[in-house]
């Protein structure tokens, strides 16, 4: 007879797998002169550019737009800049000797793969429970991969598949008593890939006090501008800096984070960037604190899960496909939560139950953000989901944290009885 654990594991796979095989579908529906529109375009001229010999035109968008018009592009769609830092042109410039569809085509189901591994590589190294069957393991796995960032990493061509999988990296070395390798695992991917994320992953370090991890994550940052200047010389680490200065191709009314949703309310006025800046500070304050509380191994999961939210929500950059950076993060929490519930062999509890309910309302707030333009109420609805993920994980280390100090505040007390020791 199935168990209802193993019942109810099979059900969320099958509707986890439903959404993957719907954002599959969109991406090969996607027609070639669209695909060549992808955010990766912008990476594929940047690619060409370095693979011909001009490094220090990668950020020229007079010749990413040559590069692009002679791929296909349409013109009335050439201004995808590069943004990422210039050795991410030259590990995709072996996809440059394909043409942009193929090259694209390739580029996203790399992601995919990559993102993949994340999830894997938390999985492995999550602290569930013995009783765990394989079952609520590929359910759980399926739901991080089913999450609408997915989909959008897919259909953009984005880059947060590297992303991902440093993520996943860095938490399975920390569980493995490895800062060192956790931190450039994180530094490597994120300063390759999204460098603006990961505020929160350093504060979560320095609370740790950790500074073998805080170490490699700066070692991993110098690293790749190490690179840059090797690849591309100091003219093409010049250009990059300066393509950093230039105004962003996305207005700051359509940002998924903090930024975004004062934004979406107030406008880009002084009081909106005020209230970032000051969102930033709180939410780095807090994943500091999360890390100085990730000290007691039996709270590191919700202290990790919730500092990765807080790196995503304190981004002055986020959109819908970077939300996969939670994806690690996910089944690493929804791990512990097995591992505390109070029936390990009736899975989901409330707890995770809830915790999968937020990852569902994430991509439906992410869903409704999509593409809107409008600077009025409610605004941006997935920094309110982050924020609300972020807090219930700070009130759950809270809790914990709480009764673990007056259990053992309890144990310490002296006795009153005659027989206890002096």
């Amino acid at each position: 007879m199935v168990s209802r654990t193993r019942l109810t594991g099979g059900l969320v796979t099958l509707i986890a797998a439903l959404f993957l095989a719907q954002y599959l579908r969109a991406w090969l529906a996607i027609p070639a002169p669209q695909a060549r529109t992808s955010d990766f375009a912008g990476t594929y001229a940047a690619a060409m550019l370095w693979r011909e010999g001009q490094p220090g035109r990668m950020y020229d968008t007079q010749a990413q737009e040559q590069v692009l018009l002679r791929a296909g592009t349409p013109r009335d769609h050439l201004y995808i800049p590069f943004e990422n830092p210039p050795p991410a042109a030259v590990v995709a410039s072996p996809l440059s000797l394909l043409g942009a569809d193929a090259a694209y085509r390739g580029f996203s189901a790399l992601q995919l793969l990559l993102l993949l591994a994340g999830v894997v590589a938390a999985a492995r190294a999550a602290p569930w429970p013995a009783a765990t069957g394989r079952a609520v393991k590929l359910a759980v796995m399926a739901c991080a991969l089913a999450g609408i960032g997915t989909g959008l990493l897919l259909v953009e061509g984005q880059w947060d598949g590297v992303a991902a999988l440093g993520v996943g990296l860095a938490y399975a070395a920390w569980r493995r008593d490895r800062p060192g390798w956790a931190g450039l695992a994180a530094g490597v991917a994120l300063a390759l890939a999204k460098p603006h994320l990961g505020l929160g992953l350093l504060a979560f370090a320095a609370g740790r006090r950790d500074w073998r991890a805080a170490g490699g994550m700066a070692a991993g940052a110098v690293g790749v501008a190490m690179a840059s200047l090797a690849t591309t010389g100091v003219g093409g680490t010049g250009a990059f800096v300066h393509a950093l200065l230039q105004p962003a191709n996305n207005p700051l009314l359509v940002m998924q984070g903090a930024s975004g949703f004062f934004a979406s309310w107030l406008g880009t006025s002084a009081p909106a960037l005020t209230l970032t800046a000051l969102a930033v500070v709180a939410g780095v304050g807090a994943a500091a604190w999360m890390g100085a509380q990730s000290r007691r191994p039996a709270l590191f999961e919700p202290a990790f899960a919730g500092a990765v939210a807080l790196s995503l929500l304190v981004s002055i950059h986020l959109l819908g496909h970077d939300l996969t950076l939670l994806a690690p993060a996910l089944v690493a929490l929804l791990a512990w939560l097995a591992r505390r519930s109070a029936s390990p062999r009736s899975w989901p509890d409330v707890p995770a139950a809830a915790a999968l309910l937020t990852w569902a309302a994430m991509s439906f707030a992410s869903q409704q953000d999509l593409g809107n333009y409008s600077p009025a109420p409610p605004g941006r609805l997935t920094p309110v989901v982050l924020a609300a993920m972020a807090g219930a994980c700070c009130a759950v280390v809270a809790r914990v944290s709480g009764a673990r100090s007056a259990r053992s505040g309890a144990a310490s007390a002296p006795s009153l009885s005659p027989s206890a020791p002096r």
